[in-house]
């Protein structure tokens, strides 16, 4: 025994003792118990696979039907199609919130093939105002709304992650078509995947588990929630995670796929069950099919778990014999053949690390741990042999670090002193306060870049015959970037207002859209690699006649008088981007002013501010209830208490935008 190595002889003996218990035991165990479980399981599973279908169905099938009510009004057709007016699109959502009160999730979604336009409201948006956003073919996460146009012909039940409200959802997705029956848009509603789970999947019954796939075998819904979001970020159908992947056995695998055909082509065929080994488990799968939605449901019902403990006790009891004299023997032998050996290392180990490198243990046996003795004694003179000149390694190492350390320094100290010199340069280009001072009776800012330079900026121009020229203005990009922008857009609207327009809101906008693409070059190809741009809000205010014309890309202006709050609408066509359009004619709003009219010019920074307690933007709602609530005060006082509640709703989140909001009165 001495010639055979120490892993030979812990797998003949263990082997040797193990069969003859597992002989005892398997033949004894089988004979019993194997005929019970298997038809237990098999009637368990089938029926929860029937009680799952027949569940799911209850709650999907109301949401399918109202889903498909929905796209055939025919108001909501009129404004889904191709050269909707304002007043079809009111009735259009006055009718989808008659809708939405009768959907589970209470939400519903609108996305029209026309423009790509995107519209989706839940319990949390007010009546008639849904979120909107515009879908891409370049966004993968878009993706779900052309592919359903393609392929889909009445509706679909599918899972998906919503990029708008950011959440996932078993989202039903039913097509609008015109009055000749072709598409023009997907309607629908969704539910909350947390609440689906919840309700069919997480059962508190042990050893039984549900899982929902499609026809494509991708799985749905499971007890494994991370499992199903990531299959619902996961925007290409090929990589999502399907049943078959999660079999242990390719034969069970295509035993799957045989199934799930034959449901599908069979009607009359309610379940299929069959034996698989999952997740390291052997259980019965019972599959039923749901044509009304093209899902399957899986019934796992877990071997271990069919009957309770206390049937088979006497087969318990004579097993934990059997591994208890399994154990005994093989303890015996790993304290005789490895522990004692090993506890010889230990205390020499021990030794080592107190200091003694001179340590040599006596090889006695050629196997495994004669071996590894061998090897710690070469290890000890290997670190007698480097403690001797580890001193000196120490010193070396420390200098190298220490010049790398000054280099490093260095290099950021000149980069703060570059940054501090731009934030220099961009504060020259401001208004000087005391020009405020001398144009407005009550006048603030709250101007508050991310990092030491910004994409942001306020400008004021005295144009000499009573009239002035504020803006307010939000450029591509954040820190240096951002602030040579900004420079740039300083440089070209006072080029405007000197040689062309000082009086023109909208056609200062359409020339500076001009001079911006001319300067970036971002019309000639090869030219730019990034695009680049800018929103802006720009108000002419007339001191004599008390009145105010204004023009936004993509800003707004709020003001407020003794009763209520205001917004005037910027366009929505930007400026100096590579896809502004030249010809674009910016609106003018005329607004007269007096003495209890404050107005205010914003950048998103504001309202797209995280905070709260779930991250959301802070957003117009918000923004328009903080004004309303201290018009009274001086406007001063209330850029205070914007600040204060900024720092409130932020909580210990760092600000992720430059921030600009300018206030003014006459």
């Amino acid at each position: 025994m001495q010639q055979l190595t120490l892993r030979t002889k812990f797998i003949l003996i263990t082997s040797a003792v193990f069969l003859i218990a597992a002989v005892a035991v398997s033949s004894f165990f089988s004979g019993v118990t194997s005929r019970i479980i298997t038809a237990f399981a098999l009637q368990s599973a089938t029926s929860k696979a029937l009680h799952d279908k027949n569940k799911i169905l209850s709650i999907i099938d109301r949401e399918v039907a109202l889903s498909l009510k929905l796209v055939d009004d025919d108001l909501i057709r009129a404004w889904v199609a191709p050269g909707q007016s304002s007043a079809a699109k009111k009735a259009a959502l006055q009718q989808l919130e008659s809708y939405r009160r009768f959907f589970r999730d209470k939400s519903y979604f609108i996305a029209r093939a026309a423009d790509a336009s995107y519209y989706n409201a839940d319990r949390s948006m007010p009546p008639e105002q849904p979120r909107s956003s515009r879908l891409s073919r370049d966004n993968s996460s878009d993706s779900w709304f052309f592919d359903a146009l393609r392929r889909v012909d009445t509706f679909e039940v599918h899972l998906n992650y919503d990029a708008l409200i950011r959440q996932t959802k078993v989202w039903i997705n039913a097509i609008i078509r015109d009055s000749r029956g072709d598409k023009i848009g997907i309607g629908g509603t969704g539910i909350d995947l947390t609440e689906f789970l919840q309700e069919i999947v997480l059962t508190d019954e042990p050893g039984t588990a549900v899982i929902l796939i499609d026809r494509r075998g991708i799985i749905q819904a499971h007890h494994d929630k991370a499992l199903v979001e990531r299959n619902a970020l996961e925007q290409d159908s090929d990589k999502r995670t399907t049943i078959f992947q999660l079999l242990e056995q390719p034969a069970e695998a295509e035993q799957l796929k045989k199934e799930l055909e034959n449901l599908a082509g069979q009607p009359r065929r309610k379940v299929a069950a069959f034996p698989v080994r999952i997740n390291g488990h052997q259980s019965f799968a019972a599959v039923s099919y749901m044509p009304q939605i093209g899902w399957y449901t899986i019934a796992l019902v877990d071997f271990s778990h069919v009957m309770q403990t206390a049937t088979f006790l006497p087969i318990i009891l004579a097993s934990l014999f059997s591994l208890l004299a399994v154990i005994t023997v093989i303890g015996y032998m790993i304290n005789r053949m490895v522990l004692r050996p090993l506890n010889l290392l230990t205390g020499a180990a021990g030794q080592v690390a107190e200091g003694r490198y001179d340590i040599a243990l006596p090889v006695l046996h050629r196997d495994e741990i004669g071996r590894l003795t061998q090897s710690f004694n070469s290890m000890a003179a290997t670190v007698r042999e480097h403690t001797a000149h580890l001193e000196e390694r120490v010193l070396q190492r420390t200098r190298e670090l220490t010049d790398a350390n000054q280099l490093l320094e260095a290099s950021q100290s000149r980069i703060m002193e570059s940054l501090q010199y731009a934030r220099i340069l961009q504060a020259a280009i401001l208004p000087d306060p005391q020009r405020f001072d001398r144009i407005f009776a009550d006048w603030s800012v709250l101007y508050q870049p991310c990092d030491l330079v910004g994409g942001d900026l306020y400008w004021l121009h005295e144009s000499g015959n009573g009239k002035v020229l504020l803006a307010v203005l939000d450029c591509t990009g954040h820190g240096v970037p951002g602030a040579f922008m900004t420079m740039t857009v300083n440089s070209v609207l006072n080029h405007i207002v000197d040689t062309l327009c000082a009086d023109d809101p909208g056609r200062i906008l359409q020339e500076a859209n001009r001079l911006l693409q001319e300067t970036l070059r971002l019309r000639q190809d090869g030219e730019s690699l990034v695009d680049a741009g800018l929103d802006i809000g720009l108000c002419c205010i007339d001191l004599e006649q008390q009145s105010l014309t204004f023009a936004g890309a993509g800003i707004s202006l709020y003001y407020t008088d003794e009763h209520q709050v205001s917004e005037i609408k910027g366009d929505r066509q930007r400026v100096g981007y590579s896809g502004s359009d030249l010809q674009f004619v910016y609106q003018n709003h005329q607004l007269t002013l007096h003495s209890a009219v404050a107005c205010y010019l914003t950048t998103d920074g504001l309202l797209d501010e995280g905070g709260g307690p779930k991250g959301y933007g802070f957003g117009t709602a918000r923004f328009r209830q903080l004004l309303s609530e201290n018009r009274g005060l001086d406007l001063q006082r209330l850029f205070t208490v914007f600040a204060q509640r900024m720092d409130v709703w932020r909580g210990t989140r760092k600000q992720r935008d430059d921030i600009t909001v300018l206030a003014f009165r006459l």
